[in-house]
């Protein structure tokens, strides 16, 4: 039997949940209408309307150049420029190398499966991220990977592993060369998951602040920014407001996997640094300073044990936005809402490959 249901205001019972939209909003923009089914809890689509003020929220595109970096721009054929900075950080059959030491002005770096070592001059790499996944740290600039930049006697030794001979041969300073190019270009004090996958363990923020100019792989690099602005940038993109603000206008696509388009950058409300006052500045900075290096366990962990570092940072965050009712209440029902949202994400697209093997074939 059909049921006709005329409902002029929102409603929602324990079968169905319906949201009023004006023909209006709809049509405003008309390109991506997913925010309006992003969210199960309609209350959170309320909080985000309540609090995103647009006194004080611009798009991330207004304050910073977004640059993507992958793997190909960093790699010649199989081998690529990364050198993890211990056994631990290697993930992914494609990663060979990985930091063994450092002695007075040169990297040991030792090969996963042989005994084999090789000298790299320290002034031949610079710091960057070959993945994001089980970064711990917001502040990533004395624990990031290795990136060579420069060419050095032992390289080939490196690359002889994963090169025919005919490869070898053509492999030259000119490659390393533009891979330092691309690196300047690309290089910036903050850097943005480009691809998240929020339920998974080896998520536990998806920002990160280096003192020096950075890249990092499946990251965006926010460049355009001062080092205070980056912190504070730094900050809001791993808030919590900011985590609901993604699964309002994030995109799932393979399996349990988001990705931030290039046009969710001109769709990403950020806090203008520079509308903030002095004393909102200092305070964040000062939450920043606190923070930047707790060791974070996953997203998922965090919202369920409610963090503390997650609740400072979500607090000054609210206090800045102007909100006024009671803190705690709010943050406790805000975890346990969005803890609920991806582990609903999680089982609806849970079809397919494994996550895992989704990052080895997108690199």
């Amino acid at each position: 039997m059909l049921i006709e249901l005329k409902v002029l205001k929102d409603y929602e019972n324990k079968d169905i949940i319906i949201k009023i939209h004006p023909y209006s909003k709809l049509m405003n923009d008309s390109t991506d209408w997913h925010t309006f089914i992003s969210l199960s809890d309609l209350k959170l689509v309320d909080l985000l309307e309540d609090i995103f003020s647009p006194e004080k929220l611009v798009p991330l595109s207004s304050m910073a150049k977004a640059q993507e970096c992958d793997l190909r721009h960093y790699k010649f054929k199989d081998f690529h420029g990364f050198i993890l900075s211990d056994a631990e950080r290697i993930q992914r059959k494609s990663d060979h190398w990985f930091v063994d030491k450092i002695k007075d002005s040169d990297l040991i770096v030792r090969h996963r499966q042989l005994t084999d070592r090789v000298e790299i001059p320290i002034n031949c790499v610079e710091r960057a991220l070959r993945r994001f996944s089980y970064i711990t740290t917001l502040d990533i600039s004395n624990s990031s990977d290795y990136l060579i930049l420069s060419w050095f006697d032992n390289v080939k030794e490196m690359a002889k592993y994963l090169l025919s001979a005919n490869d070898l041969d053509t492999f030259n300073k000119e490659i390393i060369g533009s891979w330092k190019r691309r690196f300047d270009r690309q290089k910036a004090h903050l850097l943005l998951a480009r691809r998240l996958y929020l339920s998974s363990p080896g998520t536990c923020l998806i920002t990160f602040y280096s003192e020096n100019p950075t890249v990092g792989i499946d990251l965006w690099s926010l460049s355009n920014l001062d080092k205070n602005e980056a912190k504070v940038l730094a900050l809001w993109l791993n808030s919590s407001l900011n985590i609901l603000q993604l699964l309002y206008i994030g995109v799932a696509c393979e399996g349990p996997w988001m990705k931030i388009h290039d046009y969710m950058i001109n769709k990403l409300l950020i806090p203008d640094p520079k509308k903030l006052t002095k004393r909102e500045r200092d305070r964040l900075l000062k939450v920043f300073d606190t923070v930047k290096g707790v060791k974070f366990p996953s997203i998922l962990d965090q919202l369920g044990n409610k963090h503390p570092s997650r609740r400072l940072i979500d607090a000054a965050w609210l206090k800045v936005l102007g909100y006024k009712g009671d803190v705690g209440s709010l943050l406790d029902r805000l975890y346990d809402s969005l803890a609920k949202e991806i582990e609903l994400l999680k089982r609806l697209m849970a079809e397919g490959e494994a996550p895992e093997e989704q990052e080895e074939e997108s690199e």
